[in-house]
C-alpha cells in the first residue's frame, strides 16, 4: 500500500466511507439487547473471523507468521487497543451515543499532550487552547451525564480517550507495524477480555444477526478502511476521523431510532466540534506553509 505526502481524493473518500462504518456502532449497540460484554465479545470474535481470512488472503502460507511476528511494540497495541474497544461497548451502553463521540472527538488533542510530556513532542498553542476548548465542552457533557445517570458511560469514554492516547505512543514508537495481523490479534483479544463476563446462552437469533454485522461490518471494515485511508493522506487530515464519527454516530441514531441528544450533549458537543474542526483547519493550512504541527493519527474503536 503506497503512501503519498498529497491529500488524493480516493485517500479523503475512503476516510469518509471509513467513519461512516465505523461509527455504526453506536447505532448496532442500540440494536442489540444483549449487554455490553456479551456484545463487545462477540463482534470481537466475528470480526477476528473476517480479518484472518483477509489475511490469509494476502501472506498465504506466511499468515501465521504475520500474526507471531508483531513484535513487543504490535503487542502492546493489542493489549491497549482491544481494552478500549471493550471499554467502548460498555460506555455505549451507559451514555448518548453522541456523548461517546464528542468526547472521543478530543483523543487528538489528549494525544498531542501525552505526545509533548512522554516523547517531547512539539506542542504548539493553537493545539493546547484547542484541547482547553475541548476538554471544556467534555466537562458540560459530563455534568449532564452525573444528573442523568450516565455519568459512568462518560467517564468509560474518557478511558478510552486516555487508551487512544497510549496507543498513539506505541504507534509512534512503532512506525512500522504491519497493521492487519495486528489489528486481527486486537479484535480476538477484545472478544477474549470480555468473554467471562459474556452470556451467550438464550441470546436470540436477531441479536446473532446483530452480532454478525457489528464484527464484520463495523469492526472489520471499518478498520480496514481507515487504517487503508491514512495511508494515503497527509498525517495533518487523519483528525478528521474523531470529527466526522462525532457527526456521523447521532445521525445514525436519530434516523433509525429517533434518539435525540440532550441539550448540554449539544452544546457540550458544539463546543468540542468547532474547536476540534478550528484545528484542523489551522493544522492543515500550516502544514501547506511547510510549517511543522503536531500529527494525529487516526482515532481507533
Amino acid at each position: 500500500m503506497s503512501k503519498s505526502p498529497i491529500p488524493r481524493p480516493t485517500g479523503l473518500a475512503m476516510l469518509i466511507a471509513g467513519s461512516a462504518v465505523d461509527s455504526t456502532s453506536g447505532l448496532f449497540s442500540r440494536l442489540i439487547t444483549a449487554d455490553g460484554f456479551t456484545t463487545a465479545s462477540g463482534r470481537g470474535f466475528f470480526a477476528f473471523l473476517l480479518l484472518t481470512l483477509v489475511l490469509i488472503w494476502r501472506d498465504r502460507a506466511r499468515a501465521l507468521r504475520s500474526l507471531l511476528g508483531i513484535g513487543l511494540g504490535g503487542i502492546a497495541f493489542v493489549l491497549l487497543n482491544a481494552s478500549g474497544m471493550v471499554m467502548n461497548m460498555l460506555s455505549l451502553k451507559f451514555t448518548a451515543v453522541a456523548n461517546f463521540f464528542m468526547i472521543f472527538a478530543t483523543a487528538p488533542f489528549l494525544a498531542a499532550l501525552t505526545g509533548r510530556i512522554v516523547l517531547g513532542e512539539k506542542l504548539d498553542l493553537a493545539t493546547l487552547l484547542a484541547a482547553l476548548a475541548g476538554f471544556a465542552g467534555i466537562a458540560i457533557m459530563m455534568v449532564s451525564g452525573a444528573s442523568s445517570g450516565g455519568l459512568i458511560g462518560d467517564l468509560l469514554a474518557l478511558a478510552c480517550v486516555l487508551t487512544y492516547a497510549a496507543i498513539v505512543m506505541v504507534v509512534r514508537r512503532n512506525p512500522h507495524l504491519d497493521m492487519l495481523p495486528v489489528l486481527a490479534l486486537t479484535v480476538l483479544t477484545s472478544g477474549l477480555i470480555a468473554l467471562p463476563f459474556a452470556s451467550f446462552g438464550g441470546l436470540p437469533s436477531h441479536d446473532w444477526a446483530i452480532l454478525v454485522l457489528f464484527g464484520f461490518f463495523q469492526l472489520a471494515v471499518g478498520n480496514l478502511l481507515i487504517f487503508a485511508a491514512v495511508s494515503r493522506i497527509p498525517a495533518a487530515q487523519s483528525g478528521l476521523l474523531g470529527i466526522l464519527n462525532a457527526g456521523f454516530a447521532p445521525v445514525w441514531v436519530f434516523l433509525f431510532l429517533g434518539e435525540v441528544p440532550p441539550l448540554a450533549t449539544l452544546i457540550g458537543g458544539s463546543v468540542v466540534l468547532g474547536s476540534a474542526a478550528t484545528h484542523l483547519v489551522w493544522t492543515i493550512m500550516q502544514s501547506r506553509r511547510g510549517k511543522e504541527v503536531a500529527n494525529f493519527p487516526a482515532a481507533i474503536e
